[in-house]
């Protein structure tokens, strides 16, 4: 994100994937974007192949809802591109609809100042290392999830974002310690 001055909003320069109009209309609020919408979990094939060639010339950010179909649309895309980067906003409690549509200016906000890169070729963490730290329990994983502000996923999940991300055994074991 870079600041012009105070009178215009930032500019995002990645291209944001989100899931739909209301999405887009709550991001160009507040910053200067360019958006991909994904219909939803109505993703086509045809979506994902212009998600990817976007991501040839352009980076790309994935800005999806903390919800089950967020995550499906998240897993799919993660399995299709190379490289990406991500955002995450947490569910906020007592909501009905938890999306970015719904958030607050200063989630949103907070959220891309906390922007995560993936890298698909990653290999920071082998298996085995992985599965020595025991992260087979729910609240063990959200300390890791916690902390690298990325969103709740399961065991298999969790170890291949830990990879994509290049995170190091080492940063693991301090951080559940």
């Amino acid at each position: 994100m870079n600041h012009q001055n105070l009178k215009n909003k930032p500019t995002i320069k990645q291209i944001v994937v989100v899931e739909g109009k209301t999405d887009t209309q709550r991001l160009k609020q507040l910053f200067n974007v360019r958006t991909i919408e994904t219909n939803g979990s109505r993703l086509s094939k045809k979506t994902i192949e212009f998600i990817k060639k976007a991501s040839k010339d352009n980076d790309v950010v994935l800005f999806l809802d903390p919800d089950g179909p967020g995550e499906s649309i998240r897993k799919r895309l993660q399995n299709q591109l190379d490289e990406f980067q991500q955002v995450f906003i947490s569910r906020p409690k007592g909501t009905k609809k938890p999306g970015v549509a719904e958030a607050s200016d200063k989630q949103i906000i907070n959220a891309f100042k906390k922007l995560k890169s993936f890298k698909k070729t990653n290999n920071s963490l082998t298996l085995e290392e992985y599965q020595k730290l025991q992260l087979n329990t729910k609240q063990k994983r959200k300390i890791i999830t916690d902390y690298y502000n990325i969103s709740e996923c399961n065991n298999k999940q969790l170890f291949k974002r830990l990879n994509m991300m290049n995170v190091k055994i080492t940063d693991l074991k301090k951080i559940i310690k």
